[in-house]
C-alpha cells in the first residue's frame, strides 16, 4: 500500500491485479493503523497473506499486528515481521 491510507483506488487495483499477498502500511499516525488495514483487507482485496508494515520502527508506531490478525476474514494469514528474520511465502 505505499504510505498511505485506506483510499478508493483500492477497489480498481484489487479487480485489476487481483493480488493474493499484500504488505499494508500499518502504523498509524502517518499511515492506516491496524483496523483500517484489517478494514481494507476485508473491503477491497480478496488476499491469502497480510504483511503489515511501517509500524514498531519508534515508540509512536509501537504496536503489534493483534487488531489486524482479528480483523481480517477468516482464512487469510497475517504474518507478523521481526526484524532481520526472513519471511517465506
Amino acid at each position: 500500500s505505499g504510505d498511505t491510507d485506506i483510499m478508493a483506488d483500492m477497489d480498481w487495483m484489487a479487480d485489476y491485479h487481483k493480488p493474493d499477498i499484500g504488505i499494508l502500511s500499518a502504523g498509524g499516525h502517518f499511515t492506516m493503523d491496524m483496523a483500517r488495514a484489517a478494514y481494507a483487507v476485508r473491503r477491497y482485496f480478496n488476499f491469502t497473506t497480510v504483511i503489515p508494515c511501517h509500524y514498531r520502527t519508534f515508540p509512536m508506531l509501537a504496536q503489534n499486528a493483534d487488531v489486524l490478525k482479528a480483523g481480517v476474514l477468516p482464512g487469510v494469514n497475517v504474518i507478523e515481521p521481526q526484524v532481520m528474520e526472513a519471511i517465506t511465502l
